[in-house]
């Protein structure tokens, strides 16, 4: 987590320089009243890079004929609608309820009980598909504007109720996730005063807080699996009037 404040420090860093250079010219701006105003709406066209955290289960509980599991991330997309509200010149607080469409995939390397050969084993792949209503609070600290260009940071949390949970289902030979998670929310961006409306283009990294996996059923697949904690990136296009 460290290492990723970092890197979105350091990113924001070079957003301000780059930003200084642009603004040798002066511009005449666009929406020169815009962040005076009280709420701003809008909505949020994105892609999203989804995988999971995987915890190995302890070898006393994990099957013998499972050598060793990974996960292996996929993207999506998501839509969303903006409600932002100031709290002061340079900071907002904003709500963002979205649908999102993830999709991972559990590939377990397994040896053939029949076989003697310890270097024989063949892959199966368990696909995770997830329907996600996320509910975002993020606080958005923003820079000062130079000409019709700002950068921005986010930090905040989410928590996000999975629709196509298959949790209750009695199919012992899926790998199954809980509906329900709570994660961490950092990002950074830049905001584009246009004539017409803001367009901002965003970066943001989800890191669960929970386990994700369902450990009721006791299968081969679930007892693998010590935990199974999410992380996202994602990348949006973010337009407000």
């Amino acid at each position: 987590m460290k290492y990723l404040l970092k890197n979105i420090a350091f990113c924001f860093l070079m957003i301000l320089f780059s930003q200084a250079a642009i603004a040798q010219k002066v511009k005449q701006q666009n929406l020169p009243s815009y962040d005076k105003e009280k709420l701003h709406f809008g909505f949020s066209l994105g892609v999203n890079k989804a995988d999971f955290v995987l915890f190995p289960a302890d070898a006393s509980k994990k099957p013998d004929s499972i050598l060793s599991v990974n996960s292996v991330p996929d993207w999506g997309f998501n839509l969303g609608i903006i409600s932002d509200l100031r709290l002061h010149d340079y900071v907002t607080l904003r709500f963002l309820p979205a649908l999102t469409f993830q999709s991972r995939t559990i590939e377990y390397n397994i040896h053939p009980t029949k076989s003697s050969n310890l270097d024989t084993f063949y892959v199966s792949k368990k696909k995770l598909e997830s329907t996600l209503l996320d509910f975002p609070i993020n606080l958005k600290i923003r820079s000062e504007r130079l000409n019709n260009v700002s950068a921005y940071l986010l930090v905040g949390g989410k928590y996000s109720i999975d629709l196509a949970s298959q949790e209750k289902t009695k199919n012992p030979d899926i790998l199954k996730l809980t509906s329900k998670d709570l994660s961490f929310e950092a990002g950074f961006g830049l905001d584009f005063y246009l004539v017409y409306f803001k367009l901002s283009t965003e970066i943001k990294f989800s890191a669960g807080l929970r386990d994700r996996l369902y450990h009721g059923d006791n299968t081969p697949w679930s007892s693998s699996i010590g935990r199974l904690p999410t992380k996202v990136w994602l990348f949006s296009l973010n337009f407000e009037g």
